[in-house]
């Protein structure tokens, strides 16, 4: 084994199934470019959950610094905006994963030349495709819900296309705007009461933090939840567009390399957009909503788009693609 040594820190947001999968692929990534490289890379101790706490991140982001780590690896947007400068101010490089718009959040100067230490992935999310996913699946739909957490920069640009795209076609839409995980529940149950036949939810961390709670109570309203990512449908939603994070995955990996390898300026290496290819449908929601899983597949292929049936579960396979 070779006797260099990078030491990299990983920082995600708060526990739930997307930052999680999102965690061991990247983990599993390092161990792996670790060994093609016959180098050494050392995260042990170095792994941090944020607890949607920004004071918590700003914290773990000091304590990386004072560590004079090599590398931090962001992942979601809050704890990329917590530590970006204090980790400027100590010259260490971040990789972002899972930013949907690193331009409002003002993390990036711009997707071409990021910054002098920062770069990554992003997940952005284009919220006209998302209402037209609803509209497709479900034409009859006239009220729609909102369900989305006005603090969190990826939710703000898409719920503005989405109801650009809704007042377009026709369809009334109402909004509930929980702030905490512990507010969510009671936000569904006015969304509800307001008799929506529809809510749409963007990658909103907020959201999918309590998406196990809230998923029966729209099931058992009879209303389909339609979402920014997958990782809100083994979790019980009824719809998530997805792109695969096993390809995000290699991509992080190769901005590594990149980076502290072949030793290239985070300014030079533009952010990657990662591309939403198929909707997943929740197999057991499906089913007790009563849609036509063929019909459903034949309408979203019309959107140019794949479907995939995934099954209710807490956390991704280790060994999926997703």
């Amino acid at each position: 084994m070779s006797s260099k040594v990078y030491r990299i820190g990983i920082v995600k947001y708060t526990d739930h199934a997307s930052l999680n999968r999102i965690e061991a692929g990247i983990r599993t990534g390092l161990d792996r470019l670790a060994e093609q490289q016959n180098i050494t890379i050392d995260y042990d101790g170095l792994v941090f959950d944020g607890q949607a706490d920004m004071e918590r991140m700003k914290e773990i982001g000091r304590t990386l610094a004072g560590e004079k780590v090599d590398l931090v690896i962001s992942i979601a947007t809050p704890p990329t905006v917590a530590m970006k400068e204090i980790l400027e101010a100590a010259e260490i490089p971040m990789l972002f994963r899972a930013v949907s718009d690193p331009i409002s959040a003002r993390v990036i100067d711009s997707y071409e030349h990021p910054g002098r230490y920062i770069t990554g992935t992003s997940d952005s999310l284009d919220g006209r495709e998302l209402a037209g996913a609803m509209l497709k699946a479900v034409p009859e739909i006239r009220k729609a819900g909102l369900l989305y957490n006005t603090e969190e920069f990826s939710s703000k640009i898409p719920v503005q296309e989405a109801k650009d795209f809704l007042d377009e076609h026709g369809v009334e839409w109402v909004e509930a705007t929980p702030h905490t995980e512990d507010e969510v529940p009671a936000a569904v149950m006015e969304l509800i009461h307001k008799g929506v036949q529809a809510v749409l939810t963007p990658t909103d961390n907020t959201i999918m933090s309590a998406e196990m709670q809230i998923s029966p109570l729209f099931t058992s309203a009879g209303i389909p939840q339609f979402t920014g990512s997958h990782a809100f449908t083994i979790n019980g939603a009824f719809m998530g567009l997805g792109s695969y994070y096993r390809d995000s995955d290699i991509r992080t990996m190769n901005l590594v390399e990149d980076l502290l390898i072949k030793g290239k300026n985070p300014n030079d290496m533009p952010v990657i957009r990662d591309p939403h290819t198929f909707a997943a449908i929740n197999n057991q929601v499906c089913e007790a909503l009563g849609f036509d899983k063929d019909l459903l597949k034949s309408r979203i292929a019309e959107l140019g788009m794949n479907t995939l049936f995934l099954d209710s579960q807490e956390e991704f396979d280790e060994d999926s693609d997703l």
